[in-house]
């Protein structure tokens, strides 16, 4: 039976599941991207947020319908042996009931009644399992990575209310640099909790908000400079490639497979 409105659809996260759609997914992801970079400095944050002993918020921006795959690959990578938890629009929940098994709880976002749910299911998973990692997107829909992130008041009540949870902002995008097909680029810092009024979920919104679009303006940087060394490659990353018998013509002929990045226009434009 489908979920009144307002009602929350519970998820069920079962780490056998999880992980075996992981290994599916990083296959799948590394089919339609070139490679997955994290920006330097990323990982210190990442690995303290790690170490804390209770629960885990982590906060995306939310551009593309990959968005959710991506955190379960941040995930898997640097919290697997911890429990998982998302929110995602109930609709889609009931659409793809599998999602359930990933740890995906549905819920409506343009019901007034759904935060109060949200909010209550949050402190059941956290009672039950104290190092879950709830990752939220903000937003609460689709948004342009140019524009400023604009925070729905959900992932700041959960961290008012919850003062041992940890929360730390992944800023994702995605973009062409010389491959045929696009990159996934990350960059994590962690968010701290405002030194006045902790335990207020305002005080705690715009601190959210700050540090999401600090992170994604530091993020936009690396990638806009198209210098791979700016970043740690997760995955993929090799030198591109056109097409496996045209590549072994180009061998054959003792000609370059992938593109020659190592000429750039001077200062100004100029070619």
């Amino acid at each position: 039976m489908a979920a009144g409105r307002g009602e929350l659809i519970p998820g069920n996260d079962t780490p056998w599941f999880r992980r075996a759609f992981v290994r599916w997914m990083r296959g799948f992801v590394g089919r339609r991207f070139h490679a997955v970079r994290l920006a330097a400095g990323s990982e210190a944050a990442l690995a303290r947020a790690a170490s804390n002993d209770g629960p885990l918020l982590l906060v995306a921006n939310h551009q593309s319908w990959w968005d959710p795959l991506v955190g379960l690959l941040v995930h898997d990578r640097w919290f697997g042996d911890r429990p998982v938890a998302s929110p995602i629009d109930r609709t889609q929940l009931e659409n793809f009931r599998f999602f359930r098994r990933l740890g995906m709880f549905g819920v409506d976002p343009d019901d007034a009644t759904g935060l109060r749910a949200f909010a209550r299911h949050v402190d059941e998973l956290f009672a039950r399992a104290p190092r879950t990692v709830l990752m939220v997107t903000p937003q609460g829909r689709f948004v342009d990575v140019r524009r400023a992130v604009e925070v729905r008041p959900g992932a700041a009540m959960v961290a008012a209310r919850h003062p041992r949870a940890a929360v730390i902002a992944v800023a994702i995008e995605y973009a062409f640099w010389v491959d045929q097909r696009p990159e996934v680029f990350l960059r994590a810092d962690c968010v701290d909790a405002p030194a006045m009024d902790p335990g207020s979920a305002h005080a705690w919104q715009d601190a959210i908000s700050r540090a999401m679009n600090a992170n994604a303006a530091a993020l936009a940087e690396c990638v806009m400079s198209r210098d791979a060394s700016r970043f740690v490659t997760v995955a993929g990353g090799g030198d591109g490639r056109i097409h496996p018998a045209y590549d072994a013509f180009l061998r054959l002929t003792g000609r370059r497979t992938s593109i020659d990045t190592s000429h750039r226009a001077p200062r100004g434009g100029r070619a």
